[in-house]
């Protein structure tokens, strides 16, 4: 009998501010902060495999440890599966990567198994796999939903506090130099205390006017202020904004998003294009 293969989709995440918050109970941990979704993401086809195998999982057809991915997956079932993720987001580099592969292999997971379990469920186990494996701390609230959304307490989707920006599909424009390791951030106290006092003041700023145009300037003020800028993030964003466009760091990532850059972002290297996505995650 041919096995029953489930399908998803989770959005890119971009953080442009974020406030790390982390507590003993990782469901109540993560971040608050604001972030935007994309169209590119992650597509997940996960199907049982046989008692023999054990469990696999493969990202653009290249079989791969994928440890947020197989935690999540752990803490939903104990039968083996195969799980093959397709990103066209680049991993390590600020777009939510891990969380998009482990929140659509949640919901694939789910329906090729038929294990019966709510959003809140599936969501909550990618969040803590997340957090438990220090690859991000707030993507897969912002991915659970979509669009531009603004967490106000941290947690998992259903345990944290969020609003959104009401946005159209705007077109991001965005390029990557290279990685930010998540944990080793994580694990610096002097940046985190910085990250954590200038996340705070330019989040009630954003909240003072929650537009998508003041997402961008806080989080240009945020990344600046932060000091994460690597020489080719700082000039791009330079290029843009001289421009009359708007653009910052991904957070935590070597790479720089941007809207209406009106080409400025060519000379720094392979520029991507994607629609903001007001969708979260879902079945395919």
């Amino acid at each position: 009998m041919e096995q029953k293969t489930g399908s998803a989709f989770a959005p890119a995440h971009i953080s442009g501010i974020f406030i790390i918050d982390m507590k003993k109970d990782a469901r109540l941990s993560g971040s608050t902060g604001c972030g935007v979704c994309l169209e590119d993401g992650a597509v997940t086809k996960v199907r049982l495999a046989e008692e023999t195998e054990g469990t696999t999982i493969s990202i653009n057809g290249a079989f791969t440890e994928a440890a947020t991915t197989l935690s999540a997956i752990k803490l939903l079932t104990s039968q083996p599966v195969i799980v093959e993720t397709a990103l066209s987001i680049p991993v390590g580099c600020g777009f939510g990567a891990s969380g998009a592969g482990a929140l659509s292999a949640a919901l694939a997971l789910n329906d090729a198994l038929s294990l019966s379990l709510t959003l809140n469920e599936l969501s909550q186990a990618a969040h803590i796999a997340e957090v438990t494996n220090r690859t991000g701390l707030g993507d897969v609230t912002g991915q659970t939903f979509g669009g531009i959304v603004i967490r106000k307490k941290a947690g998992a989707p259903f345990t944290a506090v969020i609003d959104k920006i009401p946005c159209k599909d705007n077109t991001i424009s965005w390029v990557s130099f290279g990685k930010i390791p998540t944990g080793s951030v994580l694990s610096d106290d002097m940046k985190k205390r910085a990250i954590n006092k200038t996340g705070k003041l330019r989040l009630k700023e954003l909240l003072k006017k929650p537009t998508l145009e003041n997402f961008f300037w806080q989080s240009s003020a945020f990344a600046k202020e932060i000091e994460l800028m690597s020489p080719k993030v700082k000039d791009a964003i330079e290029a843009v904004e001289a421009k009359g466009g708007l653009a910052s760091q991904a957070m935590l990532g070597d790479a720089v998003f941007a809207m209406n850059d009106k080409g400025a972002l060519l000379e720094f290297g392979e520029v991507h294009t994607s629609r903001i996505s007001n969708v979260g995650v879902h079945l395919l």
